[in-house]
């Protein structure tokens, strides 16, 4: 490390810097932090931006251990495919809690992809059953391929179902994923993902519900991903009514997790969730009591796991030697 400058780290270099199984020890530990009162963390910021089709959102945290603050500045534009670029880029700021020096400044994308599997790996470690062994992947982008890599870490899966919106999307996401030593199926529709799967992850943009009550076996556990807006929704809202629902924040997720949108419709109320994760990895609350009880975590991502993530870019990067140091005090 070098005094009074900060390391930068583009795409690539990221990418090669955070391992899944560390990650999750990561963001394991944070979650602790966080449930026993050791963070500071602010609402995320929405800057909404409907003249140009986007938004920009602000994330700061502050963990005690390992003593650093993290803001991310991300955005969210659809259309950008118009512009060449991602539809959702970021960057993370890593800071010195002690004297505000910025220790490193890099792309946020992949270590965004990375804290949300390592969460949805932690999650169901708390909350689905030890013997897991199948996984219904209900959409399978970027953060289906994540969530799946947290899971092969922690589970003896067996069985991989698959569903997404178009049948490239399948097939590219299978051939990506077929290092992992299971069997993959294509679903044909989303009822043959979701039947008979112990744990289900659901990484869509739907603003409809996609998965039904009655489809879910008893026992299953549900990582809810992909809604991190207001009005998105893949839950019939009668799971949430008759799970143990876990959020990563009542803030976030009341306004723009899953359980947004039953929540203004008045079918879900605070009462209906079962705890925080927090609360849950700290052991202030139980996760899973039975072998039949249905299981969700909402998950709308916390600055809290992209500090964690970014400690350990950080001094991996360093250890390597990876980065270029600037001058920015």
């Amino acid at each position: 490390m070098r005094d009074h400058k900060t390391l930068i780290l583009d795409k690539k270099q990221v990418a090669g810097l955070a391992d899944m199984k560390a990650a999750i020890k990561a963001v394991e530990d944070v979650f602790r932090e966080y449930g026993l009162g050791r963070t500071k963390m602010p609402p995320k910021i929405y800057l909404h931006l409907p003249e140009h089709g986007g938004d920009f959102r602000a994330m700061p945290a502050y963990v005690r251990r390992p003593d650093e603050c993290v803001l991310k500045w991300v955005n969210v534009h659809p259309d950008n495919r118009r512009f060449g670029l991602p539809s959702v880029m970021a960057v993370i700021i890593l800071s010195d809690p002690r004297n505000g020096l910025p220790l490193c400044i890099m792309a946020g994308g992949n270590p965004t992809n990375i804290r949300t599997g390592a969460a949805g790996g932690v999650a169901a470690k708390y909350l689905a059953r030890k013997d897991s062994r199948v996984v219904g992947m209900v959409g399978c982008g970027a953060q289906a391929r994540t969530q799946l890599l947290a899971l092969l870490n922690l589970f003896k899966l067996k069985d991989v179902k698959v569903w997404g919106f178009e049948p490239h999307e399948v097939k590219d996401f299978i051939r990506d994923m077929k290092k992992a030593k299971v069997k993959f199926t294509a679903a044909k529709d989303i009822e043959e993902c979701v039947r008979g799967s112990d744990i289900v992850v659901t990484t869509t943009p739907s603003r409809k519900p996609l998965v039904k009550f009655a489809w879910l076996k008893a026992g299953a556990h549900i990582n809810a991903i992909g809604a991190d807006a207001k009005g998105k929704q893949e839950l019939e809202h009668w799971i949430l009514r008759n799970a143990k629902v876990v959020v990563d924040s009542w803030e976030q997720a009341s306004h723009s997790g899953e359980i947004n949108v039953p929540v203004s419709y008045g079918q879900i109320t605070r009462n209906n969730i079962y705890a925080d994760i927090g609360q849950i990895v700290s052991g202030r609350r139980k996760g899973r009591t039975n072998a039949k009880e249905i299981t969700v975590f909402d998950s709308t991502g916390l600055a809290i796991q992209d500090a964690a993530i970014a400690d350990l870019i950080f001094k991996t990067a360093v250890r390597k030697r990876v980065g270029i140091w600037v001058s920015l005090a």
